[in-house]
């Protein structure tokens, strides 16, 4: 069977998918990426924690910084959504995929869950210990786990300029976790082997996006709405199988990158400019994986492990518990550079204690089971739609949750006494 990969290549040079065959299929861009962008997203959320989410939204500054912060995430949702994607057509197999997708999200982030729900918040919360455990905020924030995201734990946080807030950052789990459910259902129903088939999806997407926006339109602050994370993941998705069509190019990589920060400017405007984060996010799909496959120096420190996913998800408490112990000194350059060691030191721990050796259970796991071919819809049996109908139910509940569509919002203004219901946006970057 023919691939888009047996393409003929774009004429006139390389192309990303010569790139990436010339390396092994190793990007060596992505790992500068992902501390990059983990180390960019820890530095912002340094103002936001010293100064609270409303000064970030009202600082003229910020107001011209906003396209470019809007970028961080669909670049990091986009390096996710090219590696998967390379993974799964590798696998061949759903079982194997989801394993991997497990082992490699959830340890870490239940560690991080129950340091701070079984030490942090003892440690810190102005309510008596009995009436902390009892709270059923407490056993809520765990919800984050399965795609509930809270974010508040009882009495924690309460005079810091960013307010109860304990871990903001975790607000894009639910998004990651959408991705992989759609990616799963990709691979049940074998879409995930055709690049029109995920261009035609993708496609889908955008319309649903669209008509979503038109009912109620998403708040834009200095993020991009959800949907457009899991856009990203599909668009670079989408580029891995084109990726021997796709010119390897500077200049357009240059372009992609102006491009998209011109057009996140606009749909920051609102109204009928809203749908220009649409192409935004896949012209920094591009650039993000134009930057992967470029040959960089490897990073001294870094290049010891995967440290970029334990920067992310500790930063944000590790920066509130500076705010709350030194609230004489609320200066960005004080948190960031009191915070930058410890969280390097919990992300160093974090991956060589728990990410990289469970990461080694993937083969025990797996072992003594032959990898099961995705089979098309027309030959499923009860198995493949219960499992179909399992992953539809989950992602409508993590959707829901994590605001992908604006569906909880509606069921909130319908629902609330006066018809008007205030829209919060999740308080992370």
């Amino acid at each position: 069977m023919s691939t888009v990969a047996d393409a003929p290549r774009a004429i006139g040079g390389e192309t990303l998918g010569s790139r990436l065959a010339a390396r092994d299929g190793i990007g060596p861009g992505f790992d500068h990426l992902r501390v990059g962008l983990s180390l960019a997203i820890l530095f912002w959320h340094s103002f936001g924690i010293s100064y609270g989410i409303a000064w970030t939204r009202s600082d003229p500054t910020v107001a011209m910084l906003r396209p470019l912060l809007a970028m961080m995430l669909p670049m990091f949702f986009a390096l996710s959504g090219f590696l998967v994607m390379g993974s799964a057509l590798r696998i061949n197999d759903l079982r194997t995929f989801i394993t991997f997708r497990v082992l490699r999200i959830l340890p870490a982030l239940a560690a991080e869950i129950s340091l701070s729900a079984l030490i942090l918040g003892p440690l810190v919360t102005v309510l008596p210990l009995a009436t902390y455990f009892a709270d059923p905020r407490f056993f809520e924030y765990f919800g984050s786990l399965i795609g509930r995201v809270k974010y508040v734990l009882p009495g924690l946080f309460v005079n810091t300029p960013t307010p109860e807030v304990v871990n903001g950052a975790l607000w894009t789990v639910g998004p990651e976790i959408t991705c992989y459910i759609v990616m799963a259902l990709l691979i049940l129903t074998t879409v995930y082997r055709s690049g029109r088939g995920i261009a035609l999806f993708s496609l889908g997407f955008v319309l649903v996006c669209v008509a979503s926006d038109s009912v109620l339109p998403p708040e834009m602050f200095e993020i991009l709405p959800t949907k457009a994370l899991v856009l990203a993941f599909l668009a670079s998705g989408l580029i891995y199988h084109y990726r021997d069509r796709v010119p390897y190019s500077l200049p357009l990589a240059i372009g992609a990158g102006a491009g998209a920060v011109v057009l996140i400017a606009l749909a920051q405007m609102g109204g009928p400019l809203l749908v220009l984060m649409y192409p935004a996010v896949l012209l920094a799909a591009y650039l993000t994986v134009f930057i992967g496959l470029t040959d960089l120096p490897p990073l001294p420190f870094f290049h010891r492990g995967d440290y970029s996913y334990g920067i992310y998800i500790f930063g944000f408490p590790i920066q509130q518990s500076i705010a709350h112990f030194l609230p004489a000194y609320q200066k960005w350059w004080v948190n960031f550079g009191l915070t930058l060691p410890i969280v390097l030191a919990f992300a160093v721990a974090s991956w060589h204690l728990i990410e990289k050796p469970v990461l080694k259970l993937r083969k025990p796991i797996l072992a003594g089971r032959a990898p099961r071919m995705p089979v098309p819809p027309s030959a499923w049996q009860r198995r493949e739609w219960g499992l179909a109908a399992l992953l539809l139910v989950y992602g409508a509940f993590v959707s829901y949750h994590s605001g992908v569509f604006p569906l909880k919002r509606v069921v909130a203004h319908l629902t609330s006494a006066g018809g008007a219901t205030a829209v919060q946006p999740p308080p992370g970057i």
